[in-house]
């Protein structure tokens, strides 16, 4: 699986370093003794990826240039040194014709002709720095302030500080609204940014606080604007608003993802690819089970029999390979009949099976980490699984080794559970899909753990098995 999404990500980088440049020329030129004769990058941020752009070997004079009959979209670029280290960083605008001449030991020495906006920018970084070197010193007062007074006025002048960022990157995007410097600003306001509340407005509740939040999260950032993806910081700003605002559930999740891709413009355009991918990454192995629901819901809306110029033929077959995958084994859904023998000779279906709970395991007997989990498995389930009424149905992955599967049943003692493997042929009017049951619950590598109710409902999937007593005493609480 983790393969399979570096592919993807991969898949990504390539077609990201395509049409990243548009129409008129481009010259930037960095001067400094430092540069003499040494090799040297430019390179773009995609998301959050890095792209080379060009490179070049700077004269005798020290004198690097990147010229281009074309223009660099909008964004925050770097120039990068033969070691890979960032020498410098600065921002493209529409004037891309500027000359950079660094002053590494003083900043505010630094010549920059022909861009306002770098000035702006150089400006601001020493502005920066200068204050978090205060805060800095700030903190670790108030790590050594004995009393609640003192402390109280130390964090006030980190209140200060802050306040005095906070200003002055408004007062920046009131008077340069539609500039790359305005968009980094919004990018990577606090969560907590209450610069856009009326004055006379108030929020009275927890509630209040949170809605107004969430509604001015993206404000001023048009989702379709290509600048976004010049940045480093999309990918972070999606993550914030959904772990902060987004109720974790399929339901809400995929609302949002929906609403944000709908306001990425074009289906063929950059920032649609770019987040409908983000989110594909996300969700087709999430941290939180039954968050996979919202990679099929992705899927279904925005890709299947879906034509983009875009979109590779590998990235197709990814989209189908995990739509078949995940859509049968849904937390919530009733989990699909498995028709089997068990170990001496009979036929079991799962449907077959009566219990209030049953575990429901896929394992191999040739499999490492497989014969280290089954017996910790097999003691849960004798000291609190078996008292709950459990079933455990074990299914051997591998038929090819039922001589070493009978081995490990006998030397750790699992004959009280329901031991079985699938035979090699099943009689019944079955097609074989229905009875393909490595895709149906998306067995790829083993174990692989199930816990289902009494109708045989999916109650949990990929996590860990010795959490599912606790479901099981959560759920009973709810009767």
């Amino acid at each position: 699986m983790k393969l399979r999404v570096l592919l993807l990500v991969l898949f990504l980088i390539g077609f990201f370093t395509n049409g990243i440049a548009q129409s008129k020329t481009s010259k930037i030129q960095f001067t400094s003794s430092l540069f003499s004769t040494n090799k040297y990058y430019l390179v773009g941020n995609y998301g959050k990826y890095q792209t080379l752009l060009d490179s070049v070997v700077a004269t005798k004079n020290g004198v690097v240039v990147f010229q281009k009959q074309e223009k660099y979209v909008s964004g925050i670029y770097m120039l990068v040194d033969a070691d890979k280290k960032i020498v410098y960083e600065f921002l493209m605008d529409e004037i891309q014709q500027f000359d950079i001449q660094p002053n590494f030991e003083n900043p505010k020495n630094t010549t920059i002709e022909n861009s306002e906006l770098n000035r702006d920018f150089n400006e601001f970084n020493i502005f920066f720095k200068s204050n978090l070197d205060e805060l800095s010193k700030l903190k670790q007062q108030l790590n050594e302030q004995k009393n609640k007074q003192d402390s109280l006025e130390v964090q006030n002048q980190i209140k200060l500080i802050q306040e005095k960022i906070a200003t002055h990157k408004k007062q920046y995007i009131s008077k340069h609204p539609n500039n790359m410097m305005a968009l980094l600003f919004r990018l990577t306001s606090p969560i907590d940014d209450f610069s856009e509340l009326p004055e006379n407005q108030i929020l009275a509740t927890k509630s209040d606080t949170i809605t107004y939040l969430k509604k001015n999260f993206f404000k001023g950032i048009d989702l379709s604007d290509l600048r976004i993806l010049r940045t480093p910081f999309l990918d972070n700003r999606m993550d914030l608003y959904f772990n902060t605002f987004v109720a974790q559930t399929p339901e809400e999740v995929t609302k949002e993802v929906f609403s944000i891709l709908d306001k990425t413009g074009d289906r063929n355009g950059e920032v649609f690819k770019y987040l409908s991918l983000h989110f594909v990454n996300k969700y087709v192995e999430p941290k939180i089970m039954g968050l996979d629901r919202v990679f099929l819901n992705i899927y279904e809306t925005y890709f299947k029999n879906k034509n983009y110029d875009w979109l590779k033929l590998e990235q197709i077959e990814f989209l189908k390979y995990n739509d078949k995958a995940l859509k049968n084994n849904q937390v919530g859904a009733k989990a699909p009949n498995l028709f089997m023998t068990t170990s001496d000779e009979k036929r079991i279906d799962l449907y077959d099976i009566q219990a209030p709970y049953v575990v429901l395991v896929f394992w191999d007997p040739t499999c490492g980490h497989c014969t280290k989990e089954i017996p910790k498995m097999i003691t849960t389930y004798n000291e609190s699984w078996k008292q709950k009424g459990v079933k455990v149905f074990a299914i051997n992955n591998n038929s090819k080794e039922n001589p070493k599967w009978r081995e490990f049943i006998e030397k750790e003692k699992l004959q009280d559970w329901i031991n079985a493997y699938p035979p090699s042929a099943i009689t019944g009017n079955y097609t074989q899909e229905e009875v393909d049951f490595q895709s149906l619950y998306n067995v790829r590598q083993t174990p692989v753990v199930f816990l289902l109710d009494k109708d045989k409902k999916i109650i949990a999937k990929k996590i860990g098995f010795e959490n599912y007593l606790k479901l099981i005493e959560d759920l009973e609480a709810k009767k």
